[in-house]
């Protein structure tokens, strides 16, 4: 099988690591359940810290801070489970969406980290995933993703560390809280 993985808290373990890195520099801790792409998160791209501070949205902060990407922790698990996908006869490719302003630091990330991947694949935002990996499935943070791979008759895996996602195979859509559940979802397919 064809495995597309997303970069930013799948692999990399990164909106926290902004939250570590605001809080540094403004003493603040906003909110965050752990989802990424949740209301908080959306929330905190405007923070009343960074209005402030001088700057329109958060992607005027970041793009200061684009060393982020490249320093942040590997997400738990992330690292061996691409191995065991590829030691399992698995292609796998990263697929990721970035500015062109960051995407050097999708590279320093890799090279550091050196996770097995077979391809790498870095879009503009708002690119479809699906329009630019031939994959047969995606393992994403961001539902829209997920459930667009899914309509597309391949499969999706959600991946959610906040654990507020609950149920399996739903739609061609499996969830999944960490990598041994992604791993789980491998045995289960491969079965």
């Amino acid at each position: 099988m064809h495995w597309a993985i997303d970069c930013d808290d799948v692999m990399l373990n990164f909106f926290p690591n902004v939250l570590d890195c605001f809080e540094r520099e403004f003493d603040i801790r906003p909110e965050y359940d752990g989802q990424p792409w949740g209301d908080l998160a959306k929330q905190f791209t405007k923070h009343p810290a960074l209005i402030e501070a001088g700057y329109k949205d958060w992607w005027g902060w970041l793009r200061e801070r684009d060393w982020l990407w490249g320093i942040a922790p590997a997400v738990p698990g992330s690292i061996g489970g691409v191995k065991t996908l590829r030691a399992k006869g698995h292609y796998t490719e990263m697929v990721t969406s970035k500015p062109e302003w960051a995407e050097p630091q999708v590279w320093r990330w890799l090279g550091k980290w050196r996770p097995p991947f077979e391809q790498v694949t870095i879009s503009k935002p708002g690119v479809s995933k699906v329009s630019v990996t031939k994959a047969d499935i995606l393992i994403d943070d961001k539902p829209e993703n997920v459930q667009e791979f899914a309509a597309a008759g391949r499969l999706g895996i959600l991946f959610d560390l906040s654990g507020q996602h609950k149920g399996t195979e739903q739609d061609r859509i499996y969830v999944a809280h960490n990598w041994a559940d992604v791993l789980a979802i491998e045995e289960g397919l491969s079965a």
